[in-house]
């Protein structure tokens, strides 16, 4: 502005159209900057201003958001770097923010747009973007390896924001967990109904491999239908065989098979028929293929024979026992004798000792003929030394049924004695020695301690057994102790049911002084008591399974016989309800109920089932119930707090516990105890339980035992997942059954008021099926401690917090939520939750705080009315303080067509921006009659500056002059507005040269260019000129003339003023240079037929602002001939060329020498000789008088 009140004007400086944009010079390294930012990332950067070259640039920079802050707020030189700096803090993927930096400068205004997106939640991938689990699941069959990568990746999640595939989401969130774990994306894709599990089709089902050779290769082919995850497990049963591998990947199948080769080792199988198994298993699949390897076929016959030689003989041992043991008479089991002996024969007629069978079943017959023959055969081939020493034996002592003679059957027993001394572990020998000795024979003690003495030596054979039996049988007392070999004895007499009565007493007597339990006595006396039940026996059992501590539920038949039998044992009523079977329904004794009513050392378990029995029949037996009332109430409290939970102290927890026995400990227990479940599932693998909550961040695992797993389930919206040893985790493919305790709802109104902080009961009673209830009174608190926890997932603690808030709101609880607004903080919230919480504020007068979060995040999305509540209170409490934010604020609402008179006048003290922006501000301001004045200068001011214009101008200027313009900005505003008339041709405003002269009038000095300007405009429009402003006309051409500056236009004031006369012979000619360049014209003069030969060359003279002038006095008739040219940088250029001639110029009668010569020329032209004649003594005279009057000094 100063250089325009001096007088100097930018003769090159564009003018900016704030309505069109035709602007400037200035160049910008970038047309436009665009940002793609992650979620809270700040960015800087920056871009370059350059302007013309040599020129000094300077100006001023504003941004439109908040969020982008131009570091740089001036700047000035020939090129400039700009810095600037972008917040995303509370933006979300995907939100795109568009604005622009204003650059206000000494060449112009201009926008530079700028965009910024946060990078969305599109996931791409090589089939291109993932937008549903459709896509996944194709992309997972096309490219499996790029599916498990994507499905661990931070974008997958933003497939569960919305839609039908937010159902998902738990499940994903469990199955996500395990880092790169394949079978878990497999497990997903079966949750999600993507994909059918991947069968596997073997080759063969069963293999046989007859004599292998060596270490011979084999191989199976396993087939895979389906897409997926592979994983198997290969194992084998049978030492022979090996594996190549032992683990099956997706990397081992050829398209969709794998061979899988197996070895046999031939070293390692025995002859015959060897078993083994290979097994390929997961999680999933358990698949056996069974393998027979058979070795030297060529001697199968012979096995063959072999092992129905061993069956014939066993079964020839079992018709030996029955006929001993008297369950087959005489002739039956000689007939069957005699056929399985025949068909020993067959197989092998050479072995001698069927040979011998036969033998003894000829003595038996008393065919003792046929006997001898036989044995006189067997003598030839049978020799003490040539065969087994048992057969040897058998051998004599069939002699000795032949030939019973006492000498020879002594002498036989001598030596069957000598070689049994030679042989002492040969139960056969022993045996046979049984039959032979006179000694044996006689004393039953010397035969039990013989066959005992086999026993110790590992003698297993039924007919010691048999022999022993029949020893007992017929003497009881031989039975001193239970011993192993007693006990085998019995036990084989018990299994046959020939247990006697004499016995019994016997075995009940010895097994009272047993010191530790024994299974098989137990299995003894259990056949006594069958055969011959008695209270005796009964009472002997028992204590037998006291004694071994036996709480099985095998057992408890023997405890409810002893009970029934009202037997005095100790512990015998402990025992009956240690063995109860857990699905036991029947009647508990009397005796039992009324014996625990005082005392009880049982487990938990088994004192929850009598409790709750006890409980169920209150009704039909009120007196045991009495008694039991108050041991059930401590029992009861006792098992809260230790944790504890079955289906028999559900029903305690559920029936028994009443208000007086809740206090806040016992509480916090039950809040955990009442949502029990209990989780059971066949497969052995499983090692952990986990519940993914999709409201909450966290998981939770529970052990998986033996029973099963013990979960608590809060609400409905969660997913259950397996874990086995792994890593491995399942939802859809490893079944299992969850079974729920109790119903929650019988003991919340008990609990809840002293558990406020436990977050599966908040879950329970606030969530509802998949959505929250509405809040009360009594669940508000809940509501708060869901938004306040931790481990809630920011979106649900964002739902909760905007509930609560329309809660007290709607319920007119001012106070409690001033309260809760005060303790809320943004940066964990999204832009709609964060915006409605801060129009809350606004309501509530919390203007600080809302203000500062719109400080900080901006104000897109803010309901606008909101936006104008707050700033107009801001303003009308802190008066017209400027502030940076409020400004953004203010004006972001006014371009939303909202906003009041104090923010209409905040906006024209403090905005900054574009003119036409100001503009805007300056016509509201005018409908609103606000103050104006500061706005009106501001924007005269800018355009001054820039360059720029609005259509508005000489409205804003006039507003302006009428508040009492400051001179230097009116004179400047003058100054640039002749400037453009006068040196640039722009039309003018009337008003600009009535202010002139109002300025005139006041004394104050004005520039050149107004004088002008005023002038050429007056002698255009002489109707509006009035006395005052011809005064004034003539003072500023009397002021022209001294400085001898005239333009062609002076000739309009010849009638008005006198001395302007002087110009009305001129012919002038004005051209219009740019600075630092000179206007030079080349003119001739024709006068008729005479021609100048050659051009004339003069400089034009700059009367003002590059207005050149060249005046010329022509006669009629005369015609000038000119070009002119520009002459600068060193080169001179052509640019115009005409000509002109006298009789071309309208001539106003003029009493001047010039004109008379001019008339006396057109008079001599036109041959009106009397009118020459008068016109030149009237000239003669005038020259005469004028030498006689103005004398020359």
């Amino acid at each position: 502005m100063g250089d325009l009140l001096e007088g100097r004007f930018d003769y090159e400086k564009p003018e900016c159209n704030q309505e069109t944009y035709d602007s400037g010079i200035l160049d910008f390294s970038s047309l436009s900057l665009e940002l793609f930012l992650n979620k809270g990332e700040m960015e800087e950067g920056s871009f370059i201003i350059s302007g013309p070259a040599d020129k000094l640039m300077e100006g001023y920079i504003y941004s439109s958001e908040l969020r982008m802050e131009s570091l740089s707020k001036e700047f000035i030189g020939v090129k400039e770097e700009i810095a600037y700096r972008f917040r995303s803090e509370g933006m979300k993927e995907g939100d795109v923010l568009t604005g622009q930096f204003s650059i206000i400068s000494n060449y112009g205004e201009y926008e530079l747009p700028y965009r910024i997106e946060i990078v969305s939640g599109t996931v791409t991938s090589s089939l291109g973007d993932i937008k549903n689990m459709f896509h996944f699941a194709n992309l997972a069959k096309a490219n499996w390896a790029e599916a498990v990568k994507l499905f661990y990746s931070k974008e997958f999640e933003r497939l569960f924001t919305d839609g039908n595939d937010r159902q998902y989401y738990g499940a994903y969130k469990g199955l996500s967990a395990v880092y790169g774990n394949e079978q878990n994306v497999e497990e997903f894709l079966l949750e999600i109904n993507k994909k059918q599990k991947v069968e596997y089709i073997l080759s063969e089902t069963d293999i046989c491999i007859e004599d292998p050779y060596d270490i011979s290769e084999h191989s199976l082919t396993v087939t895979r239908n389906g897409w997926g995850h592979t994983f198997l497990n290969i194992g084998t049963e049978g030492d022979f065989l090996t594996l190549e591998k032992e683990k099956i990947s997706d990397d081992d199948f050829l398209g969709n098979s794998f061979c899988l080769n197996y070895y046999i080792d031939s070293e390692k199988l025995h002859a015959g028929r060897n078993y083994g198994a290979i097994h390929i298993f997961n999680s999933c699949v358990s698949l056996t293929i069974p393998v027979l390897a058979v070795r030297n076929m060529e001697h199968k016959r012979a096995l063959g024979i072999r092992r129905e030689k061993r069956n014939l003989l066993l079964v020839l041992m079992k018709h030996y026992d029955s006929f001993r043991m008297k369950k087959m008479n005489a002739r039956t089991w000689m007939a069957e004798t005699e056929k399985l002996v025949e068909r020993l024969a067959v197989l092998d007629e050479k072995d001698i000792q069927i040979r011998l069978f036969r033998v003894q079943i000829l003595i038996t017959q008393e065919r003792f003929n046929e006997a001898q023959w036989q044995l006189e055969r067997i003598q030839s081939e049978i020799r003490e030394n040539s065969c087994p020493p048992e057969i040897y034996c058998y051998y004599l002592y069939l002699t000795t049924l032949h030939n019973g003679e006492p000498s020879y059957v002594e002498e036989v027993s001598r030596k069957v004695e000598r070689i049994y001394y030679d042989n002492p572990n040969n139960w056969r020998i022993a045996w046979l020695m049984l039959y032979l000795s006179e000694e044996y024979g006689k004393s039953p003690s010397r035969r039990w301690l013989m066959l005992e003495e086999q026993y110790s030596r590992g003698g297993r054979s039924p007919v010691l057994y048999v022999e022993a039996w029949h020893l007992l049988e017929l003497n009881p007392t031989l039975l001193l102790k239970l011993g192993s070999f007693e006990i085998q004895v019995l036990s084989y007499a018990a299994k046959r049911e020939l247990l006697t009565q004499d016995l019994i007493l016997q075995v009940r007597y010895l097994a009272l002084k047993l010191k530790s339990y024994s299974e098989r006595v137990y299995y003894i006396l259990a056949s006594c008591y069958e055969k011959f039940p008695d209270k005796e026996t009964l009472q002997v059992i028992c204590t037998l399974l006291i004694k071994g501590n036996k709480a099985e539920g095998r057992y408890f038949k023997w405890y409810r016989l002893g009970v029934e039998a009202e037997l005095r044992i100790t512990k015998l009523y402990e025992y009956y309800m240690m063995s109860l079977p857990e699905d036991y329904d029947g009647t508990l004794p009397k005796i039992i109920l009324m014996y625990f009513s005082y005392h009880s050392e049982l487990d938990y378990e088994k004192n929850a089932f009598l409790y709750s029995y006890v409980y169920k029949r209150r009704e039909e037996q009120p007196e045991v119930y009495l008694n039991y009332c108050e041991r059930i109430e401590r029992f009861v409290l006792d098992q809260i707090h230790k944790g504890r939970m079955n289906k028999n102290l559900a029903y305690l927890y559920k029936n028994t516990i009443s208000p007086r026995m809740v206090n806040e400990e016992v509480a916090q227990k039950l809040a955990y105890l009442i949502f029990m479940n209990h989780l059971t599932m066949e497969n052995k693998d499983i090692r952990q339980a986990i519940v993914s909550y999709s409201v909450s961040r966290q998981e939770y695992k529970y052990p998986v035992g033996g029973d099963g797993a013990w979960v608590p389930l809060y609400g409905s919206d969660y997913k259950l997942l397996l874990e086995d040893k792994e890593g491995n985790r399942y939802c859809a493919s490893v079944p299992f059954q969850v079974e729920a305790m109790m119903p929650p709802d019988n003991l919340l109104l008990i609990i809840s008021p002293y558990v406020t902080e436990h977050m599966g009961l908040a879950l329970h009673i606030c969530a509802g099926d998949k959505a929250f209830v509405e809040i009360t009174q009594a669940n508000e608190r809940r509501f708060r401690y869901i938004a306040a926890n931790a481990h809630m997932a920011e979106r649900t603690k964002s739902e909760v917090r905007l509930k609560l808030v329309h809660y007290y709101y709607e319920q007119d609880y001012m106070r409690e939520l001033d309260d809760y607004l005060e303790e809320l903080q943004p940066e964990v919230m999204e832009e709609r939750e964060r915006n409605e919480i801060l129009r809350l504020m606004v309501i509530r007068g919390m203007y600080d705080k809302a203000f500062e979060w719109v400080k900080r995040f901006g104000a897109e999305g803010i309901e606008t009315k909101t936006l104008v509540r707050l700033c107009s209170r801001l303003i009308s409490r802190d008066g017209f303080l400027e502030d940076t934010a409020l400004t953004y604020c203010v004006h972001y609402a006014f371009k939303k067509g909202k906003y009041d008179g104090n923010l209409i006048t905040y906006l024209g003290y403090f905005y900054n921006g574009l003119l036409r922006q100001l503009r805007d501000i300056w016509k509201a301001a005018t409908a609103f009659d606000a103050e104006t004045y500061e706005l009106c200068e501001r924007i005269l001011v800018q355009m001054l500056f820039a360059g720029s214009f609005v259509g508005e101008r000489m409205e804003i200027f006039k507003a302006y002059v009428s508040g009492g313009a400051k001179a230097q900005v009116e004179h400047a505003v003058l100054s640039q507005c002749a400037f453009d008339y006068f040196v640039k041709d722009k039309l003018p405003d009337e008003f600009i040269f009535t202010d002139t002269v109002r300025v005139y009038d006041r004394g104050e000095r004005l520039h050149k260019v107004c004088k002008l300007a005023l002038l050429k405009y007056y002698a255009e429009n002489r109707q509006d000129t009035t006395p005052k402003i011809n005064s004034v006309i003539k003072k500023f051409l009397y002021d022209m003339l001294d400085e001898n500056i005239y333009f062609y236009f002076f000739k309009e004031y010849t009638k008005e003023i006198p001395i302007m006369k002087q110009f009305a012979d001129k012919t002038m000619i004005e051209y219009k240079v740019r600075p630092g360049r000179k206007a030079v014209i080349h003119f001739i003069v024709e006068k008729g037929e005479f021609t100048e030969k050659e051009y004339r060359k003069e400089e034009m003279r700059d009367m003002y602002g590059g207005v050149c002038v060249k005046a010329f006095v022509l006669f009629f008739g005369e015609k000038l001939q000119y070009y002119i040219t520009e002459e600068g940088d060193g080169k001179e250029q052509l640019t115009e060329s005409a000509s002109i001639s006298k009789s071309d110029i309208l001539q106003e009668e003029a009493e001047d020498r010039f004109s008379m010569i001019n008339d006396i020329v057109v008079g001599k032209t036109l041959q009106d000789y009397n009118t020459v004649d008068c016109l030149l003594e009237e000239y003669y005279g005038k020259e005469y008088m004028t030498s006689q009057i103005f004398k020359l000094r």
